[in-house]
C-alpha cells in the first residue's frame, strides 16, 4: 500500500475511533440531520451561531461507515480550528475537501466523505434562512412614511 494512502486511512481511522466534537449540543440553534444509514451513514450536525455570521460551536452525532463519520469529524475540526464564518463554510469546495480527506482512501465513496460537509452547509443555510425570517418578522411593515 502506498504511504500516502496508508496515512489517509490512518487519519480516517483515528477520527472514527476518536471523533472530534461528538455530542449533542443542547443549546444549538440548528440540529440538521443528513444522510441515511443504508447509504453509508447518517449524521446530525448541531450549530450554535455567534455574532456577525460567526460560528460559536459545532458538534455532531451519527452512525455509519468509517468514511462518513471520520470525515464529519474532520470537517467540524477544520471549521472550528480555522474559525470559519458561515459564509466561508458555504464556500468550502467538496473536491478540495475530498482531496484533504484522501481521495485514494475514499475511492468511489465521495458521497460518504462529503456527508458531514453537505449537512453542515445545510445547517448554515437553515440558520441563515430562519434568521432572515425572524429579522423580517420583528419589523412591522410600514406603508407611506
Amino acid at each position: 500500500m502506498p504511504p500516502a494512502r496508508q496515512a489517509q486511512i490512518a487519519a480516517l481511522v483515528e477520527h472514527y475511533q476518536n471523533p472530534r466534537h461528538w455530542s449533542v449540543l443542547e443549546d444549538a440553534d440548528v440540529a440538521m440531520p443528513g444522510g441515511s444509514p443504508e447509504c453509508g451513514g447518517s449524521v446530525v450536525v448541531y450549530l450554535k451561531a455567534g455574532e456577525e455570521g460567526r460560528i460559536d460551536a459545532l458538534s455532531f452525532t451519527g452512525e455509519g461507515d468509517i468514511i462518513s463519520q471520520a470525515a464529519t469529524s474532520m470537517i467540524l475540526e477544520q471549521v472550528l480550528n480555522e474559525g470559519l464564518a458561515m459564509d466561508e463554510v458555504l464556500a468550502l469546495d467538496y473536491e478540495t475537501f475530498v482531496n484533504r480527506v484522501g481521495r485514494e482512501a475514499v475511492g468511489s465513496r465521495t458521497r460518504n466523505a462529503t456527508l458531514g460537509l453537505s449537512t453542515l452547509k445545510s445547517a448554515v443555510r437553515k440558520y441563515q434562512k430562519d434568521s432572515l425570517h425572524a429579522g423580517s418578522a420583528a419589523e412591522p411593515a410600514r406603508c407611506g412614511g
